[in-house]
């Protein structure tokens, strides 16, 4: 009895012993995966090659693939689509193209994940429809319409997360680049479309490089490139719509400025541009938004008391000329001049020159004038609001019961039928100011002032 249950002892040990050359190939009969040679499972007591799609548990969705039997992961689970964002932070893990960081385009598309579609880009006419999408890897084209002045999302079949299917499932250019390989495999990648050229991946320690000698698509510019590679040049762009320069630009077309911004084709820097520099005519010459900025504005003070002193004004028929302008809008311009009467010539010629004058040689019809006598107090104002002036001493100029002054003919003394020359000099304060009702205007004025 003791020597049958050592006998069976031994034969249990002996049937526990396997070596690899021992186990069971496709098709034998087994009871546990460790029965069946390397790279095979053991499935309803027959070793099978393991279904690729079998995984037991399922492989999460998006995260993982099956391979071999077993979960794989699929790129980065908190970056998918390989373009920088995290997933909480990219609306669309799955389109490299979509991210916060991303410019947004004038294609239907909430591009830069901010919760608005095509914001900032010119309307569309309605009803017109454009082609849209890619037709790199798996990804179909389709076609928008412009609805309500915006394109509407394209209808085309886009990218989706990389799977181990042998196919472009993100319309990268590259195929199954997430997923393990044999060291020496390689795989045609890549497309010869627009900036793209074809060309081949390796695999190398259990990792596809990237597509050698080849160029894959790249986010598409505004630079008159196919860089998206799918057939179409700067789409999303709103090239060749209609579009409003700023002041005498008027109308043109939306043209690129650079690689991620388009500019009406008629304003500064653009291929029709039609600026010009800004001169003081009330319009917008350089096209920026502003009239007459930058005109220079004159020195003159805006106060009675700071006055530019113009110095003396003889009364021999002497005259000076002054110009400036009223800007910026509210601008007043105070002059101060001493206009005096030579008594001795008067006496030679018994005639009183003293005559002072103001008169306008350019005024752009909105600038008018201000005289006070002797003082800037209130109550020496002579006029107001006036565009011509004139003060000289004579009888009909004076109030009744005043000795008659000045003019010709004059007398040393009270003479019948003469005016008493005297010597009456007199400073003016004159303050050039725009009408209250008129448009501001930097165009200049010039005056006269004269005496004799």
């Amino acid at each position: 009895m003791r020597r049958r249950l050592a006998i069976f002892l031994a034969m249990a040990i002996m049937a526990s012993i396997h070596c690899s050359s021992d186990r069971a190939g496709p098709g034998d009969f087994c009871e546990q995966d460790l029965d069946c040679k390397d790279n095979l499972v053991c499935e309803y007591n027959t070793c099978v090659t393991p279904d690729a799609k079998g995984c037991v548990p399922a492989c999460r969705e998006g995260i993982e693939t099956c391979f071999q039997g077993q979960c794989v992961p699929v790129g980065n689970p908190d970056d998918k689509d390989g373009d920088g964002s995290p997933a909480g932070l990219d609306c669309d893990d799955f389109n490299p193209q979509i991210h916060p960081a991303m410019p947004e385009y004038c294609d239907g598309i909430d591009n830069d994940c901010d919760n608005q579609v095509d914001e900032g880009c010119p309307p569309c006419q309605e009803g017109l429809n454009r082609d849209c999408g890619s037709d790199v890897g798996a990804c179909i084209p389709g076609v928008q319409t412009c609805t309500g002045g915006s394109w509407e999302p394209c209808n085309d079949t886009g990218p989706t997360i990389e799977l181990c299917d042998e196919l472009d499932n993100d319309c990268d250019g590259l195929t199954d680049e997430v997923c393990p390989c044999q060291d020496g495999d390689q795989f045609p990648c890549g497309i010869d479309e627009g900036t793209c050229r074809a060309g081949v991946q390796t695999c190398e320690m259990g990792s596809w490089t990237g597509c050698a000698t080849g160029e894959l698509p790249q986010p598409e510019l505004c630079d008159g490139l196919d860089n998206d590679c799918d057939g179409t040049t700067d789409e999303g762009f709103g090239l060749g719509l209609a579009c409003s320069g700023e002041g005498e630009c008027g109308t043109g077309q939306f043209e690129c400025a650079d690689d991620t911004h388009t500019r009406c084709d008629v304003m500064p820097g653009g291929s029709m541009d039609r600026s010009s520099t800004e001169v003081c005519d009330g319009l917008d010459n350089d096209c920026d938004g502003l009239t007459d900025e930058g005109m220079e504005a004159d020195s003159v003070a805006d106060s009675c008391l700071l006055a530019e002193n113009l110095g003396g004004l003889p009364d021999d028929g002497s005259s000076v000329t002054i110009s400036g302008n009223l800007w910026p809008p509210g601008d007043a311009d105070w002059y101060q001049i001493a206009a005096t009467d030579n008594l001795n010539e008067d006496l030679e010629d018994l005639c009183d020159n003293f005559h002072f004058r103001i008169r306008f040689s350019a005024n752009p019809d909105n600038v008018v004038f201000d005289v006070y006598v002797d003082s800037c107090d209130g109550v020496s104002v002579d006029c107001l609001d006036d565009n011509e002036y004139d003060f000289a001493y004579d009888d009909r100029w004076l109030l009744s019961g005043q000795e008659p002054r000045g003019q010709c003919p004059c007398a040393p003394e009270p003479i019948y039928e003469h005016n008493v020359c005297s010597k009456e000099d007199r400073v003016f304060f004159i303050k050039v100011h725009a009408r209250t009702d008129a448009t501001p205007s930097c165009l200049n004025y010039r005056l006269i002032l004269s005496n004799g």
